[in-house]
């Protein structure tokens, strides 16, 4: 499984970037964050935190067909590049079904409306699948790693 930690992030095999700027890629999330005024000083990341993994649990796990109730959500306040970091279990053997789902949960009911930088990495593995995200609004930001495994 990936590591995604400060200074742990490496660039991913296969990524799918939603950004408006390719040049963004070489830039880590956490610099990202400090670029557009978000630090711990400035911004309130506990309560972003907490926000996102109360709408997390909604979208992703409680009563979802796709993934498992096994599947936890972990804050990481001292990881800036993934300050969530969501272990998310298929409950069948598809991964790619599973991947999808993530993505439509994500666009329909997770993602800030208006943002002004999204990223979204996608590394695919033969039983575990790694999206790191980093969303930035003007006034909310927020980053993650979200590990999708082959359950069933």
């Amino acid at each position: 499984m990936l590591d995604f930690c400060a200074g742990q992030v490496k660039p991913l095999a296969n990524p799918i970037n939603y950004m408006r700027s390719p040049a963004l890629n070489h830039k880590d999330f956490a610099s990202l964050l400090v670029e557009h005024g978000f630090t711990p000083k400035s911004y309130d990341f506990d309560s972003t935190m907490l926000g996102f993994q109360h709408d997390i649990f909604n979208a992703l796990i409680h009563n979802d067909s796709v993934f498992s109730e096994q599947s936890f959500i972990r804050a990481q306040p001292h990881c800036p590049d993934a300050l969530l970091r969501c272990g998310l279990i298929a409950e069948s053997g598809d991964l790619a079904s599973a991947v999808q789902h993530f993505y439509a949960r994500w666009f329909e009911e997770l993602r800030y409306e208006n943002p002004v930088l999204e990223l979204l990495n996608l590394e695919m593995r033969e039983d575990v699948a790694s999206i790191h995200v980093l969303t930035i609004t003007k006034a909310n930001a927020m980053t993650f790693v979200f590990n999708i495994q082959r359950g069933g």
